[in-house]
């Protein structure tokens, strides 16, 4: 269950480039990453967006530290460019591995399935920000 590969698309792996999408009315896309790691329990995308007023970095970085295929919820840590929350905590639900984590001092949640037929990954983000993105797959 607590493993990242079931929760985003089809054939993730290293080196893989991103294209990050938003929908405004269509599906347009805000931005780009790259996939430089990947495993079971941790991944890390790096890149660039352009969305609600930010322009910049993105850089997000996944592990779940308790390495437990099995788990249903447990501690990781999730970080957001600079702003990281060692402390975090995860939880599969439904086919939906979601993250509750303190960012700087806002409670953010990002929930993360494979959409479009497991063509790409869905992250959805409540809490300070309110946003879906798509990171669909360069072909």
């Amino acid at each position: 269950m607590a493993t990242i590969p079931p929760f985003v698309a089809k054939g993730t792996r290293i080196g893989q480039k991103q294209t990050v999408k938003a929908k405004k009315v269509v599906w347009i896309p805000v931005g780009s990453g790259e996939v430089t790691q990947f495993s079971d329990h941790e991944v890390t995308i790096a890149g660039q967006i352009s969305i609600l007023g930010y322009s910049g970095n993105m850089n997000i970085y996944l592990r779940l530290l308790d390495e437990d295929a099995a788990a249903a919820s447990g501690p990781c840590v999730l970080r957001l460019n600079k702003h990281e929350d060692p402390q975090a905590v995860y939880r599969v639900n439904k086919g939906v591995l979601t993250v509750q984590a303190t960012l700087g001092q806002y409670k953010q949640a990002i929930s993360i399935t494979p959409c479009d037929g497991g063509t790409q990954t869905e992250c959805k983000l409540t809490g300070r920000v309110n946003e879906t993105v798509h990171l669909e797959p360069v072909r």
